[in-house]
């Protein structure tokens, strides 16, 4: 079996999925790995206890793009605690167990909800639609 080529881009892979205290941006075309770099600094972030899973966000601009994110985070963080063990497998045990705590959806919804969470300081009626 040949092994996987390496990738001309592969420290920032690894930045992304390990530089944890960083803040990155991620600029690339369609089908380079934007989702799995995402999902594998989602999961990471989780296990290494950076946050825990009702602070944890994920926007996106359409609800196609949303759920294939929610289902391949749910599938990440389950394969990540079975190869986990100690406190980091609790810890995304603990994540997986209260998955529908992590927002993920579109902008749009993402802002809709702060604004609902918050009318009077964002000065919308409480009732918008």
């Amino acid at each position: 079996m040949n092994p996987q080529p390496t990738l001309i881009d592969q420290a920032q892979r690894d930045a992304i999925k390990h530089d944890l205290q960083s803040t990155i941006l991620v600029e690339a075309a369609a089908g380079t790995g934007k989702t799995t770099s995402m999902i594998d600094r989602m999961v990471n972030l989780l296990a290494e206890g950076h946050l825990k899973i009702d602070t944890l966000a994920a926007v996106t601009f359409t609800r196609k793009a949303a759920a294939e994110i929610r289902a391949r985070f749910q599938v990440g963080l389950e394969q990540a605690s079975r190869e986990a063990s100690g406190d980091v497998q609790l810890r995304l045990l603990e994540s997986l167990s209260h998955i529908d705590r992590c927002f993920i959806g579109t902008i749009h919804s993402f802002c809709g909800r702060i604004l609902r969470e918050r009318p009077v300081e964002a000065g919308v009626d409480i009732h918008f639609t």
